[in-house]
């Protein structure tokens, strides 16, 4: 990342053909490095006068490189703090296409501009105190939320919920801390500031609360990431077949012979407001072929890690139909080829040849894919970033052990330290106290331009 002390720019739009582009630019160089090439007069260059100019106000005119014109454009201007970045910003909005970005960009670079870096405007913003850590990787998953309920969980985290609930809890914990401390100056005296079971039970109420809220990234994860859905199934009964009408497209290859599929495939799926990943796997059968069997352990990995498995059963093959049911218990079953046959089978049968069906069985994937949702449906916040949830229990893991440590009556200043730890876990969620490689890990994951 670049230092504070440069001004830096990037596109805040696609580049490429449309109606506009924007291009975005922090710093503490912005007016001046905009004013030397941003003029009102559609004749010739006349640098503005920044200091006439007021605070979050927008101006019409013409963008020049020396006495050429390079298109006429629209100037927002936000001071200091201002703005987004809490630095000097400003943004313009050009014509749309390649070569007009490229023009400004390249005037921008010859001013002293730098290209901003991924992530850089919101990491300034974080780093401004314009927003806290947690609100700051909201915006990453704002602009990455495929569906309704992703940008809801995303909005809500950018509104401060987590990091305001965040903060209460820390509070709690500096409250009890303070407590345990203020016990060790009068230890002589023999005074006891907070009884063993008062602490104990601020302790659990504490824990179980941290505890709640990490147990709530199983269904942040789905909201966010969506619901992993395997297809399993043994060779040619008809996987492949599903996962492609599902698709709308002929995505996996189809073919009567069995152990076509070696290996799994995946694809992005939105049913009913809700994203699936959609993994067709290879058929689960017994192999010497190295490169099936190879295809048949990745299909286990990925029945594992899936929320729901969709096992497919072949109704044209009344044996292993009936043997199969014994192993399929907890998993959606649909029996496919009802095309094949003549009689009307139990449970979910569907045609992936003729759609016979195929509406019922998208109908029952989104029932629970709404039902893991549904899980925490009670609770008001729901996490959707691993790495609160691993500070979350680790902030647990600490707490834990400073309980230990009353119970065995092992002396306030250890109990203080497990507790500090517990803070320091919290503080990491909102940046408080996260280190620079972290920082820069974050907010590299963002895209350029935010």
């Amino acid at each position: 990342m670049h230092t504070q002390l440069s001004t830096i720019f990037a596109p805040a739009s696609l580049i490429g053909e449309s109606s506009v582009s924007v291009i975005r630019i922090s710093g503490k160089d912005s007016f001046e490095i905009i004013s030397s090439i941003f003029t009102v007069n559609r004749n010739k260059l006349e640098p503005v006068n920044i200091s006439s100019i007021s605070a979050n106000t927008v101006h019409h005119g013409y963008i020049f490189s020396g006495d050429e014109i390079i298109d006429e454009v629209v100037c927002s201007f936000f001071k200091a703090p201002h703005s987004f970045t809490g630095e000097d910003v400003v943004e313009v909005s050009t014509h749309g296409g390649y070569y007009v970005y490229r023009s400004v960009s390249r005037l921008l670079a010859e001013k002293g501009c730098e290209p901003a870096e991924p992530g850089e405007f919101s990491k300034r913003a974080f780093l401004n105190g314009k927003m806290d850590l947690a609100q700051a990787e909201a915006i990453s998953d704002l602009i990455r939320a495929k569906t309704e309920l992703a940008s809801k969980a995303a909005i809500k985290q950018l509104s401060g919920y987590l990091s305001n609930y965040v903060k209460e809890l820390r509070t709690e914990l500096i409250n009890y801390c303070s407590l345990v401390e203020l016990e060790l100056d009068f230890a002589e005296e023999g005074l006891d500031v907070i009884p063993n079971d008062t602490l104990l039970k601020g302790i659990d109420k504490i824990t179980q609360n941290i505890d709640n809220l990490a147990k709530s990234y199983n269904t942040g994860r789905i909201i966010k990431d969506g619901v992993n859905l395997a297809i399993i199934g043994k060779p040619n009964v008809g996987k492949s077949s599903i996962f492609n009408y599902l698709l709308q497209t002929n995505r996996a290859i189809v073919s009567h012979i069995p152990g076509t599929t070696r290996d799994y495939i995946e694809e992005l799926l939105i049913l009913g407001g809700v994203v699936f990943n959609l993994i067709d796997t290879a058929g689960i059968r017994e192999t010497d072929n190295i490169v099936e069997k190879e295809g048949v352990r990745r299909s286990y990995e990925k029945i594992n890690e899936a929320d729901i498995v969709l096992e497919v059963l072949d109704l044209s093959d009344d044996g292993n139909i009936n043997k199969d049911n014994a192993v399929s218990n907890g998993r959606l079953i649909v029996r496919n080829k009802l095309d094949l046959v003549k009689y009307k089978p139990d449970g979910l049968a569907v045609s992936a040849v003729t759609g016979e069906n195929m509406q019922k069985l998208q109908e029952e994937l989104v029932r629970r894919a709404n039902e893991l949702v549904a899980k925490n449906e009670n609770t008001e916040l729901v996490i959707t970033n691993e790495r609160h949830k691993s500070l979350l229990l680790k902030s647990c893991e600490y707490l834990v052990n400073a309980r230990k440590l009353v119970l065995s009556d092992s002396g306030n200043e250890l109990i203080s330290i497990e507790i500090r730890e517990a803070m320091n876990a919290l503080e990491e969620i909102i940046g408080k106290t996260t280190n620079v490689d972290i920082l820069n890990n974050i907010f590299s994951k963002f895209c350029i331009g935010k």
